[in-house]
């Protein structure tokens, strides 16, 4: 894929960002959003987001859209790997959909994986949860 070349005479804010797909790929934008109501301190383990097959998935951000309490969360990538060494509380997770808490560097799940998810209910009280998992469509183009 070829960099669309910038407007010379326009300001540097009117063209943009540079296309940041790896060679022969394209992203396009995606979220996989993951929804769960927990009973009064309940605790999920190996939850799981499944990808579609027909691209990888470049995970790039976590948004917590809804809850209605404290919760703890841990996640793994598509092959069981915590991506802490613990449960992480939700105050941590500092983001909204204006301003998303970062993964970075992004996380690669292959098409067909998964993202694993284990989640406990701190509030004492029912929680209603959603996350929404931000990131990119990897696709290959020939």
């Amino acid at each position: 894929m070829q960099a669309i070349p910038a407007n010379p005479f326009a300001p540097p804010m009117d063209n943009g960002l540079n296309n940041a797909s790896p060679l022969n790929y394209v992203d396009v934008d995606f979220t996989y959003p993951y929804d769960v109501v927990l009973t009064a301190n309940q605790f999920l383990r190996d939850q799981t987001i499944s990808t579609t097959n027909d691209a990888d998935f470049a995970w790039r951000a976590l948004v917590i859209a809804t809850m209605t309490g404290a919760f703890n969360v841990r996640f793994a990538d598509s092959q069981g790997y915590y991506l802490s060494n613990g449960m992480i509380a939700s105050a941590n997770l500092i983001g909204d959909a204006a301003s998303p808490y970062p993964i970075f560097p992004e996380i690669i799940i292959p098409a067909g994986g998964r993202i694993g998810i284990d989640i406990q209910d701190t509030s004492g009280a029912g929680n209603t949860i959603e996350l929404l998992c931000r990131g990119v469509k990897r696709y290959r183009i020939a």
